[in-house]
């Protein structure tokens, strides 16, 4: 993709080769969210610095790290999506970025059984999505199986609306924590428990979250990960697929 291009919507789905992963996990976790944040704003901006000649014609770099340091990606639009795969990160000095980067072309570059998303990077290398300028909470995910939905509400802990909205793991959450002492339903606990890993916590983040989760969705197909984006309609910058 040229400089000064978009993709449709500044959206894109985002992947990594497993050897930018490995990459990411050396960096002090500074420097790792720097460059995070820098492959997440490629949804916004994919020109990048200097498209690449062969035999790398159509990859790009993207100076991170202060400059002295270069990512390897490509930008391009598939089927209607965005797609952002970054190959490699290197120092820019005796090329030897780019000498990485012409092996991997060599070898495969980035297979789609090899290639790993973007929110399952973060989850790999513990970074919150909100330090690298995402919103966490936009994704609906899963429900959880009709008999654990009805289950929860008859049992008091939620309406049929919020368990509709709430994935296996955290529906089983609630159940299990959603009583108080003396062993009635606490709505109000089941639903901090589901949703523990907020940002922050109560009644009021509880719902706002619900809320989000009930927006009509994105929907785009994500070209490697053929599947549809989860996340809320008009969402900023990468697709999500879980």
């Amino acid at each position: 993709m040229k400089r000064g291009g978009r993709f449709p919507d500044d959206q894109a789905e985002v992947v990594f080769s497993d050897v930018f992963v490995e990459q990411l996990e050396d960096l002090p976790d500074r420097q790792r969210l720097e460059v995070l944040g820098a492959a997440v704003a490629l949804c916004a901006d994919p020109g990048g610095k200097h498209p690449l000649r062969a035999p790398l014609a159509g990859w790009n770099t993207l100076e991170v790290l202060g400059g002295h340091h270069r990512i390897v990606y490509k930008a391009s639009v598939e089927d209607g999506s965005g797609l952002v795969e970054v190959l490699c990160m290197g120092r820019r000095s005796d090329e030897e970025v780019y000498d990485m980067a012409r092996g991997l072309v060599g070898s495969g570059c980035i297979p789609a059984e090899e290639a790993t998303a973007l929110w399952e990077s973060l989850a790999l290398l513990d970074v919150m999505a909100a330090a690298v300028g995402l919103e966490g909470w936009d994704f609906r995910p899963p429900p959880a199986p009709e008999g654990m939905r009805r289950a929860a509400v008859a049992a008091g802990v939620m309406t049929a609306e919020e368990a509709a909205l709430l994935s296996t793991d955290e529906l089983q959450v609630a159940l299990e924590a959603g009583w108080d002492e003396v062993g009635n339903a606490d709505p109000e606990r089941a639903l901090e428990a589901a949703l523990a890993r907020a940002r922050d916590s109560g009644d009021f983040v509880a719902r706002f979250i619900l809320a989000r989760r009930d927006e009509a969705r994105c929907s785009a197909v994500m070209p490697r990960a053929q599947r549809r984006c989860i996340r809320r309609r008009d969402h900023p910058g990468p697709h999500r697929a879980t």
